[in-house]
């Protein structure tokens, strides 16, 4: 029974001694101060030997508890502090291959040196940095440009992790398909036939894409900014416009539901294709009806006029005045004043008459 009280009393001594030491530092108190706990334990007997080791080993438990309270007090400070807003566009060429262009903004609890690095990882490949990084004022990452892309029907994994002197910054990591990603080129060599005189005929090509699909795989769209319009063209590359009017078009392409090719980006708008008159500043087809509704009319009269004679009467000749001189070639002295002959003498008689003067 002494044995017992006497091992109780050893316990609360250790106790005592061991209280003001945090549990922070317990590991550390192990590796310090385990020698001289074995040298002392040795001149001990057996029973307080076992009481010491055990008081300055550190537990397993205790030793494991302290990096997962560190780790639980840091992450509530990392939320917010990814990117936030992340996209890509992925665009083609004819002569060189695809490229895509990534953009995103700093975490709203980014610390302000916080600097952001990307990663592109193909299918069952390695991950590649960003080979050109967009930066702002800061001198702050905000975006990456791939010169050169390889599109498939795999996805890719993305990584955007940060670094800062101030706080962890979590990783942000997405996987999609890049030919989602891509945003359409304007349809090429865009012409207008002027030839009919009923419509204009626009024409047009499909643009390059990054997966090589035939022209059954694209829609396209045409906006008529004068009307403030847009129209849907499926299965063919033309559209016929009605004359006369004048038109001031957009065109874009849009991937086919059918075909692997993106479907959640609008392609991009072409330039202003603008032709036409407008009918209100020359009218043209009135003035070509007044001119036909005319012309019917002059040979309806002509026609009923020939058919009843009316011509001819109304063509009758107009009865000319004939020449005085034979008229009255028998009578011409009176028309003409007598002429004396030398020699002839002509008394003129004029008869006067009286006037009686008034009373």
């Amino acid at each position: 029974m002494s044995w017992l009280i006497v091992l109780c009393s050893t316990l609360h001594v250790a106790f005592q001694k061991e209280k003001p030491i945090a549990s922070g530092s317990l590991s550390r108190s192990y590796r310090t101060q385990a020698p001289a706990s074995t040298a002392a334990a040795a001149t001990m007997p057996a029973k307080r030997k076992l009481v010491s080791l055990a008081l300055n080993v550190t537990p397993p438990s205790l030793r494991d508890s302290a990096p997962l309270e560190v780790a639980s007090a840091m992450a509530p400070s990392m939320n917010g502090t990814s990117v936030e807003n992340f996209s890509c566009i992925v665009r083609s060429y004819t002569f060189k291959n695809p490229t895509m262009n990534c953009t995103w903004n700093a975490g709203t609890n980014a610390p302000s040196d916080t600097q952001y690095f990307m990663y592109l990882a193909y299918h069952k490949a390695t991950d590649n940095e960003c080979p050109h990084y967009i930066s702002n004022m800061r001198r702050r990452h905000i975006g990456c440009y791939f010169p050169d892309v390889i599109v498939n029907k795999y996805r890719v994994n993305i990584t955007v992790n940060g670094s800062s002197t101030k706080s962890p910054i979590q990783s942000y990591v997405d996987d999609f398909r890049l030919y989602k990603k891509e945003q359409l080129r304007p349809p090429q060599n865009i012409t207008v036939d002027y030839k009919s005189p009923l419509y204009y005929r626009i024409q047009w090509e499909p643009p390059p894409s990054s997966r090589k699909v035939g022209r059954e795989c694209f829609e396209f769209q045409i906006k008529d900014e004068c009307r403030n319009t847009v129209m849907n063209v499926t299965g063919k590359t033309y559209f016929n416009f009605a004359k006369p009017a004048k038109y001031i078009l957009r065109i874009r392409t849009i991937g086919h539901t059918v075909c692997t090719i993106s479907k959640e980006m609008n392609g991009e708008w072409s330039e202003p294709i603008e032709f036409g008159t407008d009918p209100d500043t020359f009218p043209t087809l009135p003035l070509v009806f007044a001119a036909l509704g005319t012309m019917l009319i002059i040979m309806l009269l002509t026609l009923i006029c020939k058919r009843n004679h009316i011509w001819e009467k109304l063509t009758d000749p107009v009865p000319q005045p004939k020449d005085i001189m034979w008229q009255h070639e028998k009578n011409v002295e009176k028309w003409v004043t007598p002429v004396p002959i030398g020699g002839e003498s002509i008394t003129v008689v004029e008869e006067m008459t009286a006037i009686s003067p008034k009373v």
